[in-house]
């Protein structure tokens, strides 16, 4: 029988026994599958709507010459800004996609800035559409709030205490966020050598969990544990989330990272909008003691990622390798694979 996404209704989480119903749920899917959708999240509809009404506006009316104006190369180390399609590698190979990077508004003043951290800083926005500002950042600050209820839940489905997650590791969770505009594509394959093109290449996520809104398009796939791959059609007014590598860290692998992947077959553009809900960015990771599993996720013995690490450090070489040429241009020596 061919496995299914679960659907988690939110909505129960205040009723007498609601907690302990989606913990159970979120767990179950956890374990799994790794993915569920949630609806009746309490992230009003008119934030998606304006986040998207923005998005296609600049991907699909926008010269390209604009877009450029707010290209990633002049965010420097932060990360921000726009990028071409087929400018972001997955696995060493383009994706099938253009996209907008963002992350928290940090001023040049900030400490973090100050002191050169990587991954922080302003967002660049263009200039003739102040209305993106305002979508991207009320959009993050609604669905941090669900990040922390979603693992809430995760801690609870876990045996343990309900803020145990938010105090150990994401007080002040690292939250980057993603506008990603997929093309329509009437090929279906590069047109140098004929191989399969995918708007996103098999991986897995970095962090703890990603909260995913898209379009009615569709196109994401997701690879169960016998191997098959089944899609993750749209849900008007829900959310599809994940897990990322850190929760499986953190777990022995009890609750591992599931690999997905897109490909937008229609004749139209896809815009999807992940947020990326992870550590804080000077968080140390190493397995917890607490779970059984099998603590040797997707690193070897000789591997920098095999002991304790700054979650910073793991993300940032991550994204470096993701666009090799920005990193070079920042001088940025890129040392581990």
């Amino acid at each position: 029988m061919t496995e299914t996404i679960p659907i988690i209704d939110l909505s129960i989480l205040h009723t007498p026994e609601g907690v302990e119903i989606l913990s159970t749920q979120i767990g179950d899917a956890c374990r799994d599958i790794g993915f569920f959708y949630v609806i009746n999240h309490g992230v009003p509809s008119s934030l998606v709507h304006e986040l998207f009404n923005v998005g296609y506006d600049f991907f699909q009316n926008k010269a390209n010459e604009d877009k450029l104006k707010i290209s990633m190369k002049y965010a420097a180390r932060a990360f921000r800004g726009y990028f071409v399609l087929g400018g972001e590698l997955t696995r060493k190979k383009p994706d099938w996609k253009e996209g907008l990077y963002f992350g928290a508004e940090l001023q040049d003043d900030h400490p973090f800035v100050l002191e050169g951290k990587p991954m922080h800083g302003k967002n660049l926005w263009p200039e003739d559409m102040p209305q993106m500002k305002d979508a991207v950042l009320n959009y993050m600050e609604a669905l941090t709030v669900l990040g922390h209820l979603i693992m809430e839940l995760i801690g609870r489905s876990l045996a343990l205490d309900p803020n145990y997650f938010r105090e150990k590791f994401t007080s002040e969770p690292f939250t980057p966020f993603r506008l990603f505009y997929y093309p329509p594509d009437d090929l279906g394959y590069h047109l140098d050598d004929h191989t399969e093109r995918w708007g996103v290449g098999e991986h897995t996520d970095y962090g703890v969990i990603t909260i995913l809104a898209q379009d009615e398009i569709g196109g994401l796939q997701v690879k169960t544990k016998s191997g098959e791959w089944i899609e993750a059609p749209p849900i008007p007014n829900s959310f599809v989330v994940n897990i990322g590598d850190m929760l499986g860290i953190w777990t022995g692998g009890k609750y591992k990272a599931t690999p997905h992947r897109v490909k937008n077959i229609s004749s139209n553009g896809r815009l999807s909008a992940p947020f990326f809900f992870d550590p804080g960015f000077d968080c140390v990771i190493e397995p917890a003691s607490s779970f059984d599993g099998d603590n040797n996720l997707f690193v070897d013995a000789n591997s920098p990622w095999s002991k304790p690490f700054r979650y910073g450090d793991y993300i940032h070489m991550k994204v470096m390798n993701n666009f090799p040429e920005l990193s070079k241009s920042n001088n940025d020596q890129m040392t581990i694979k």
